[in-house]
């Protein structure tokens, strides 16, 4: 048997400190001039950015810092690299760069367009309200099938038919005639959510907090104690 799979119950190690009150996320902890960042991000799934205005932002009580896309292309941050079949043998495909703040297009709801620094959470989400950004919608599909019609809007412009990868697995011609009459070939499509267990993306991060030790040159970040 598998170690982990699909509709397999998971044993909770946690509860008992969350239910006594012993829990510590994020919002528990208060370091020394902590400040506070709220992001930006985009209500459109697909849309052009013609234009991001921070001036009443910057100037805003509390403020410390307001990033966009253009600050992070200037200091070369470089991108969010997702990981690919390639990585572990697989076919070469259509590695999708996100950019840490979006400077010329969105590509799906809650993108992140601008960064706000402020000395107060409370300030910095007000600051937040102030960017104003013109973003001109473009259009877009919801469903896989849909993305993959053809004339479908294509999400990026490096892959116009809107696959990344085609993985295939097993011996196709060893098994097409076996189980239907010769000449047809079955079908099934499958769509699953589901994540396997232990594994949490990046950009699922709703709270973070980071200290720089100023007696060290590296810094630490953790999501939670």
């Amino acid at each position: 048997m598998n170690k982990f799979g699909i509709g397999q119950p998971v044993p909770r190690l946690e509860d008992p400190r969350f239910i006594t009150g012993r829990g510590r996320f994020v919002d528990d902890i208060a370091l020394p001039r902590q400040c506070h960042g709220v992001v930006v991000m985009s209500p459109h799934a697909h849309a052009r950015i013609k234009g991001v205005e921070t001036a009443k932002a910057r100037s805003a009580p509390g403020v410390l810092a307001v990033l966009t896309g253009a600050d992070v292309e200037a200091d070369k941050i470089g991108s969010l690299v997702p990981a690919m079949p390639e990585d572990m043998g697989g076919p070469k495909g259509f590695r999708t760069l996100r950019p840490v703040l979006a400077r010329d297009r969105v590509r799906a709801v809650g993108d992140r367009v601008a960064f706000v620094v402020a000395e107060t959470l409370q300030q910095a989400r007000d600051a937040a309200e102030l960017i104003a950004i013109d973003y001109e919608p473009l259009p877009a599909v919801i469903t896989v099938e849909d993305a993959l019609r053809p004339g479908a809007p294509a999400v990026w412009d490096e892959a116009p038919d809107n696959v990344a990868f085609t993985l295939r697995m097993g011996n196709k011609l060893r098994h097409e005639d076996r189980r239907l009459p010769r000449g047809r070939l079955g079908a099934v499509g499958l769509a699953s959510l589901r994540r396997p267990a232990g594994q949490m993306g990046g950009d699922a991060l709703r709270g973070a907090i980071g200290r720089y030790p100023w007696s060290r040159p590296t810094g630490e970040w953790r999501a939670r104690d």
